[in-house]
């Protein structure tokens, strides 16, 4: 029985590999998510067309008392989003990017079958109506990343230039780059695609992103509500004094 394990266990490295992988991109995604969700709550925060004009006036008024601690927490999330988002689309060989994990794919597509993923997950139980379904990862799924990223150069491009002359380091005459919420929702939604297509392929299972992309926001609200409580209450407190 052991030499059979351990033979399943070599049968199935690269299928191993390329799932160690999906799980490494999915937990950077997570932390990413997160902090983009938690950058971008900061800014509506002070907008009065969606928070409302007194609501927004009451989270400013927190913002400049704890001005220090806000301006430092809102860059370093901004910071923090766009320097990990950058690392999915980079291209050194080194590193754990989209790039890689695409080469490695179509580089052992052939080890990436149905007979592979049933040996790799030999002790696990999946219904046979629903196993029906699966299909393997195919070179087709990995045009299709492949087209979107091509589709999509200018704005990775933009990143990376932003990551380097802004971010990585302090350029003195930079180029000036604008990079939209819009684009990087778009970047965002394509490392999700290849995450999903890599779980969806190699565990036939799907994410829940539902705690990364509400959570932290709830987080933010509760802390300014109870803020926003607790001047008001200093107030009040200082009046009758």
């Amino acid at each position: 029985m052991e030499a059979g394990s351990n033979e399943v266990k070599i049968m199935n490295k690269e299928f191993e590999t390329l799932l160690d992988y999906a799980k490494k991109l999915r937990s950077r995604y997570l932390n990413t998510l997160s902090s983009f969700k938690i950058f971008e709550r900061f800014n509506k925060l002070s907008a009065p067309n969606i928070v409302g004009r007194r609501k927004a006036e009451k989270n400013v008024k927190i913002f400049n008392i704890f001005k220090y601690f806000f301006i430092t927490t809102k860059e370093a999330t901004r910071y923090y989003f766009f320097i990990e988002l950058t690392k999915f689309f980079d291209t050194s060989k080194k590193s754990l990017t989209i790039n890689k994990v695409i080469n490695y794919a179509e580089k052992n597509i052939s080890k990436l079958t149905k007979q592979d993923f049933l040996d790799y997950h030999n002790n696990r139980q999946i219904l046979p109506e629903l196993f029906a379904q699966y299909k393997p990862l195919s070179s087709s799924d990995l045009k299709k990343i492949t087209k979107r990223l091509d589709r999509n150069k200018a704005i990775i491009k933009k990143l990376k230039i932003y990551r380097d002359k802004y971010l990585a380091h302090d350029d003195i005459n930079k180029i000036k780059i604008g990079i939209s919420m819009k684009e990087i929702k778009v970047l965002l939604d394509i490392v999700k695609g290849v995450i999903e297509l890599l779980y969806n392929k190699l565990d036939f299972s799907v994410n829940s992103y539902i705690n990364f992309e509400q959570e932290p926001i709830k987080d933010l609200d509760l802390m300014m509500e109870n803020l926003i409580k607790f001047e008001e209450k200093k107030l009040i407190n200082q009046k009758k004094i």
